[in-house]
């Protein structure tokens, strides 16, 4: 059978103050003409579909309108819910999938209730069993497995959704063609950049998998979460693969790969993996980093990035500079990030002349610097009333 493998498309999430329909539209119409002109037999996606948990009109439009060319053209398919994803408003548009042909679990739940999927091939020569595990969430972990003891939360947590994958692998059968389709980390996984999108939250040791305890009997474990699909050899040798996220969802993803898995494997052989670029993305590029600005009269030598790129620029000045952001998009007008980077001594200097003011007099000074001009009473007099309202304390 051949399976087409996608996770982590964040439909609707901005760069900075960018909406990326357009893209995301064109990434999914390259996944779907993937999809239809390679003959795949179903197509397995691994959450995080949407950035929030409650999506915007427009994003669930991008992701109804995917799903529907994949039942017009008779191609099935099973969704699991990532940690972006809210699981009951999934498991809601579930009975509708579901009479489509599109298979989707939002929730943990055990096999016999709806977390083994069957597929068939087209031709019904062969048959795939598909244990769907969505992002796990401690309390459910706790409803599972009653793992929660004192003293032992981390160790209890991955062993519980060990666990669970291992409870779902009881269902693989040697004449099936065994897929696990699972949201989590892996302890092994490299994860992007410090701005990538994958949360920190998220990433830290609570909520890591030990690769040993993946179940063995599956064929190919379809992973989500982890954004960068370039992924240490041992993960394979687990027959473990992250596809990564359709496209790079923040600057942290810089210049990483972005694509699809076409996943080709019969019962009781390997599993035979291809990675398959998207090629419509807009590429993102660091002009500095987070050690190291440019000044301006070194972005003006510069080979300029190419025009459909988006640009993230680490200036570094020694003072405040009117207009500095202008400045800067003179010289990359495609710069979307600019990011200010004072010198030690600008920092220390600035340091010493805000210490002691007030709230509002800080951000008189901040808006001053930013705008060369005083903040409207009115904007004064809002400010005011908001911090007032985040600090007192709550009746």
């Amino acid at each position: 059978m051949r399976f087409l493998h996608t996770s982590d498309w964040h439909i609707g999430k901005l760069l900075r103050t960018h909406k990326r329909d357009d893209e995301y539209v064109a990434a999914l119409d390259e996944v779907f003409e993937i999809a239809r002109d390679r003959g795949v037999d179903c197509v397995l996606v691994a959450g995080d579909i949407y950035d929030v948990a409650v999506p915007a009109p427009d994003a669930e439009r991008i992701v109804f309108h995917f799903f529907g060319r994949l039942v017009g053209a008779g191609i099935p398919a099973v969704v699991i819910a990532g940690n972006h994803d809210h699981p009951r408003r999934w498991n809601a548009h579930a009975p509708l999938f579901n009479h489509l042909g599109i298979s989707v679990v939002g929730e943990p739940v055990p096999a016999d209730e709806g977390g083994v999927i069957k597929v068939a091939s087209r031709d019904e020569s062969e048959t795939a069993v598909i244990a769907a595990l969505p992002w796990v969430s401690e309390r459910r972990v706790r409803d599972f497995d009653n793992l929660m003891h004192e003293g032992t939360h981390k160790q209890e947590y991955a062993d519980g959704v060990a666990n669970m994958m291992n409870h779902l692998a009881k269902s693989f059968d040697n004449n099936t063609v065994n897929i696990l389709l699972a949201h989590v980390l892996i302890e092994d996984a490299r994860v992007g950049g410090p701005e990538s999108g994958e949360r920190e939250l998220h990433m830290g040791n609570t909520y890591v998998i030990r690769r040993q305890r993946l179940p063995s009997s599956a064929q190919y474990i379809t992973l989500g979460h982890v954004h960068n699909p370039d992924q240490p050899k041992g993960l394979q040798l687990s027959n473990a693969y992250y596809s990564g996220s359709l496209l790079q969802c923040d600057f942290g993803e810089a210049d990483q790969a972005k694509g699809v898995n076409v996943v080709d494997v019969s019962p009781g052989k390997k599993a035979r993996v291809e990675a398959v670029p998207i090629k419509s993305i807009k590429q993102l590029h660091n002009v500095g980093n987070h050690k190291t600005g440019v000044t301006l009269e070194k972005l003006k030598s510069m080979d300029l990035p190419a025009q459909d790129t988006y640009v993230k620029v680490f200036v570094k000045v020694d003072r405040p500079l009117p207009g500095l952001a202008e400045q800067v998009r003179e010289i990359i007008p495609n710069a979307v990030d600019i990011v200010v980077q004072r010198t030690d001594e600008a920092v220390e200097q600035e340091i010493a002349q805000t210490r002691g003011m007030t709230a509002a007099e800080l951000f008189n000074s901040y808006y001053q610097s930013a705008y060369q001009a005083d903040p409207a009473p009115e904007l004064l007099n809002l400010f005011n009333r908001l911090h007032e309202e985040a600090t007192s304390a709550p009746d």
